[in-house]
């Protein structure tokens, strides 16, 4: 929690002084005298502004935010000493005590937008939005150089998206800024990140607690309700929540425009506040285009109000000619940046976050939370009251105040653009977005009513009055903070993204050295962006590979294909690297495994060949490739080894020279080789092959021929209407049984259809079985290859609209150890009605299933081998079920009858709970096992519902049947092998 704290509080304070110090100079020298009486708070607005002007030119064309910093803090420390003489010392203690509202506003701001990252106990990025895997590195690159050397960096899949021009749409205001204030405090952008949203939107707070006394003279107790409502509204919560940092890098500057450039057109006398104006709108495009939008409506509107009722027009039009030009000076080459790297993104209406429906004016306005995934909320009789008095309270400003006009012209504005983007482009995400901007307007309107109200009924006091005016301040104020702590507790608990992964991945700037070189899969398993936020973690290093972020998939490429390091999915075979050693770390999500050696280059093939067919592959020096001529070089002695799978014996002939390659998969080594060659590669049997993989090494590898434990099959999906058969062939010598099953998902609504799961056995032959699934009912059968039943295990979920793929899994219980493959895709209308999209037929498929996350190899007795297991969570809920899988080996063949002891016991050792019973429930006795053959022992067990929450131990053995006797443990005391497990009560879970 320390570390927390710090990572908080770092960033805060650094955000704070940076913009104070930038800012107080050139509050004090460049704003109108009109605004002068609130410079105190202007200073740190303008500070922040001319820091992302300032620094949008540096990276721009001259290099890095520390040279940015190098002009930024002697030209703030310049204009602090001007400031100072000609204008006298800061007096901090008079403002403290006249601007107090404005902290206590800044303060809730801030503290409501961290909260979340109490609970996680780590700093994270709160919501699930995406962007963060470019606003992260970009932030990074931007601190050690300017945009046009970020192509230059270290090879990474980020770095070619954020290369200038960029691949996705971000504008550069956000990463200046996180990147500055990094660079002063020393913070990094993961965990500064969330901290700086909340400061953000904070500062936005302070800058409408000024515009709302500047331009329509609420006092100072009105303005500060209205501010504090503005920071809990809870879609603006929920947008900073979900990581758009670009839209709040720019939500402080739309009070700020407004302020600066009506008090700058109003002058009396020329150019008196044009610079700080220009500075606080030319920094809108450098943060966040869109943003111009709802801020040039807002200001058109109050402007020619403000013009209609000024009497020296010409002066004001002059003025305001005069800015544009200024602004445009200043926000130049945004314009070129605007159609080289957003444009393109935003000129069409692509991003939806799966949000097909307009947001309601009850989330607008902060009277209920925003839920992306969920029907809008209808109003409660609170929040209906409290929209009622809202209507009200707006409408007798409109009505009766002297501001009504400026009211009215800002709403307009307002409106005009909502209704365009309601009606006239119809982009539910841009409505979202944009409402975000203005939805503080209804709330500041209500609050500038009863401000009105009082001064009206409050002459003289009748208490009655004072009564209703307490009772609808308490009813509108009441209803939106309580959907502020809505927001909150929709986001308490657990991350949107990377949750349980994000401190685990930390590690990986430990354990990988400076320098190195990471390749980086990018298996389909994966969830989200965890990918991307691998690539940033390892950003001290060359990564390649795949990585997917919120807008395209990247990819970095080296000559070798491969890396000092390579970085897999946690099920994923390593063994297409010609990786055979266990992991030097692992996570949840990830394994990373150190290059052999002796490989120099990896290849992935993945290419059939059936009777006859052949392919050549270039040997260079350090380099494999695919019908290619092999680069120029010195000759060098090489190997090179071919992973391949067969469903029965075949051969290949390489080079002329055949090879058998027997059922199952295997390694072919030819060698040793003279580089910069090319190997011709040609099938030589009746049966296909499939070509994995090729390894270019320096020596020949330890393993050759046929690879134990791994599983070959074929997957084909064929369709008579809406009956789809996929037919399995599977060639499963030394390793099961296997779990084969087909899941159906919607995964991007996140609707389950179904799970049609079945055991393959142990076989010395090929086995053959058929699930048939109904699309219309969701029933299914499965027949082996004789046309007798197997049994089935269906779990059936809803029948939901949506586009569904089915995807084989095989592997255990828990995991699927083959990277996944897509069968079939189905389509089900609103109106109920089912269309098959299309399927698909695999003739080959591998992967090595001796696989467990947890290597032990413990001996039990003197021919049994616990390989390993697997645990689905070693935290569980007291009522709910955790599963285990054990990965036995035999030792020798022709075991005497015995089971496996599972027990829960506590720290006193007494039993809990036991599953004993024979492996793989009964399904390979250790009667039948082989020698070297490995067994998976899939298991549950229930945890009772009233067992007080503590540590608990899962127990671990084998005895003998029916004697009972048990197995000790080589090498140690006990006959058990004990995991230890966390039980917790119900509620201290429930919140994630």
């Amino acid at each position: 929690m320390n570390t927390l704290v710090v990572d908080i509080l770092l960033p805060l304070i650094t955000a704070s002084l940076l913009a104070s110090w930038v800012g107080w100079g050139i509050a004090r020298l460049l704003l109108p005298s009109v605004l002068q009486p609130w410079r105190a708070l202007l200073a740190p607005l303008m500070g922040y502004a001319l820091t992302i002007v300032i620094g949008y030119w540096v990276v721009r064309f001259l290099g890095g935010l520390g040279l940015a910093l190098g002009i930024l803090l002697p030209l703030g420390g310049l204009c602090n000493v001007l400031a100072w003489w000609r204008c006298g010392p800061p007096r901090i203690s008079i403002a403290l005590r006249q601007y107090w509202p404005a902290l206590l506003v800044a303060g809730v701001g801030i503290i409501i937008g961290v909260a979340p990252l109490l609970s996680y106990g780590y700093s994270a990025p709160i919501g699930e939005g995406w962007d963060i895997e470019n606003y992260w590195p970009t932030a990074r690159y931007l601190s050690r150089g300017p945009v046009s050397s970020i192509v230059t960096a270290p090879a990474n899949p980020l770095r070619d998206l954020n290369a200038s021009p960029p691949r996705i749409g971000l504008t550069l205001g956000f990463s200046i800024w996180q990147g500055s204030v990094d660079l002063l405090g020393g913070s990094e952008p993961l965990t500064s990140f969330a901290p700086l949203l909340a400061w953000l939107r904070a500062l936005g707070g302070v800058g409408i607690y000024v515009l709302l006394q500047v331009v329509f003279d609420l006092r100072r107790w009105s303005a500060t309700i209205a501010a504090l409502l503005s920071v809990l509204n809870g879609l603006l919560l929920w947008v900073s929540f979900f990581n758009f940092g670009m839209q709040l890098a720019a939500w402080p500057l739309i009070p700020l425009a407004i302020i600066v450039g009506l008090a700058a057109v109003q002058a009396p006398r020329f150019g008196e506040g044009l610079v700080a104006a220009a500075i606080g709108l030319a920094a809108l495009p450098i943060t966040y285009y869109p943003a111009l939008g709802p801020v040039g409506l807002m200001a058109a509107g109050i402007g020619i109000v403000t013009l209609w009722q000024t009497k020296d027009r010409w002066r004001m039009i002059r003025q305001a000619v005069s800015l544009i030009l200024f602004i445009l000076l200043l926000a130049l080459p945004t314009i070129p940046d605007y159609f080289a790297g957003f444009n393109y993104r935003y000129s069409l209406p692509l991003t939806t976050l799966g949000l097909f429906r307009f947001v309601p004016l009850s989330d607008i306005v902060g009277l209920t939370p925003f839920r992306l995934r969920a029907a809008p909320e209808p109003l409660n009789p609170l929040t209906g009251a409290a929209a009622l008095m809202m209507i009200g309270l707006a409408g007798y400003v409109l009505v009766i105040t002297p501001q009504r006009a400026r009211w009215i012209g800002m709403l307009l504005g307002v409106i005009l653009f909502l209704l365009y983007l309601r009606f006239g482009s119809g982009y539910h995400y841009g409505y979202l977005k944009a409402a975000a901007y203005v939805g503080w307007l209804a709330v500041v309107l209500a609050v500038a009513g009863l401000q009105a109200l009082v001064e009206r009924w409050m002459q003289p006091v009748y208490r009655w009055r004072l009564i209703g005016i307490v009772g609808v301040a308490l009813c509108v104020g009441a209803s939106i903070a309580v959907t502020a702590v809505r927001v909150v507790i929709d986001h308490w608990g657990r991350p949107g993204l990377f949750a349980d992964t994000l401190p685990a991945l930390r590690d990986l700037r430990q354990v990988v050295p400076a320098g190195s070189s990471v390749f980086l899969s990018g298996d389909p398993r994966v969830q989200g962006v965890t990918s991307a936020l691998a690539a940033y973690l390892l950003d001290h290093t060359a990564v390649y590979g795949a990585v997917r972020t919120g807008y395209a998939t990247s990819v970095a490429t080296n000559n070798t294909g491969i890396g000092d390091y390579v970085l897999l999915h946690r099920d994923e075979d390593p063994t297409a690297w010609g990786i055979v050693a266990p992991p030097v770390w692992r996570s949840d999500t990830y394994a990373l495994y150190r290059k052999p050696e002796s490989v120099i280059a990896h290849l992935p093939l993945d290419q059939l060949l059936r009777v006859d067919q052949a392919m050549t592959l270039s040997v260079s020096d350090r380099r494999l490739g695919l019908n290619e001529i092999p680069s120029a070089g010195e000759p060098d002695e090489r190997w090179l080894t071919l992973q391949v799978a067969a469903l029965a014996e075949s051969g290949l002939s390489i080079d002329g020279r055949t090879y058998r390659a027997p059922a199952g998969r295997s390694w072919l080594t030819v060698g040793p080789l003279l580089s910069s060659r090319v190997v011709a590669v040609r099938q030589h049997g009746a049966e296909p092959i499939l070509l994995q993989s090729a390894l270019l090494t320096t020596d020949p590898p330890v393993v050759r021929g046929r690879l134990p434990h791994n599983v070959v099959l074929q997957a084909t999906s064929t369709a008579d209407d809406l009956r789809i058969t996929t037919s399995l062939t599977m060639f499963n010598p030394d390793s099961g049984p296997v779990v084969a099953a087909i899941e159906l998902w919607d995964r991007r609504q996140g609707y389950f259809f179904g799970r049609y799961g079945l055991r393959v056995p142990v076989a010395a032959t090929i086995q053959q079985q058929t699930i048939t699934i109904d699309l219309r009912d969701g029933t299914a059968i499965a027949v082996d290859g004789a046309g007798e039943p197997l049994p089935l295990d269906v779990q059936q979920g809803v029948r939901q609209p949506g586009a569904y793929t089915a995807r084989l899994w095989l592997g255990t219980d828990q995991r699927a150890l083959l990277t996944p493959v897509d069968l079939f895709a189905f389509t089900i209308n609103q109106a109920g009605n089912v269309t098959l999209d299309w399927v698909a037929q695999y003739p080959l498929l591998t992967t090595a299933m001796n696989r467990p996350v947890h290597p032990l190899n413990m001996r039990f007795g003197d021919d049994m081998l616990l390989r390993g297991y697997d645990l689905s969570a070693g935290r569980v809920t007291a009522g709910e079920s955790i599963a285990i899988t054990l990965w036995w080996e035999a030792l020798r063949s022709n075991l005497d009858e015995r089971s496996i002891m599972l027990h829960l016991r506590n720290d006193r050792d007494e039993r809990i709970v036991d599953v004993d019973g024979p492996p793989a429930a009964g399904g390979r006795p250790t009667s039948l096992w082989q020698a070297g053959e490995v067994v998976i022992d899939d298991r549950r067990l229930t945890i009772p519902a009233d067992l007080p929450p503590g540590r608990y131990w899962l127990v671990i053995g084998s005895y003998r049947w029916p004697s009972l006797e048990p197995l000790p443990v080589a090498g140690t005391d006990p006959t058990v092998w004990r995991v230890p497990i966390e039980v917790v009560a119900p509620a201290m879970i429930a919140g994630h």
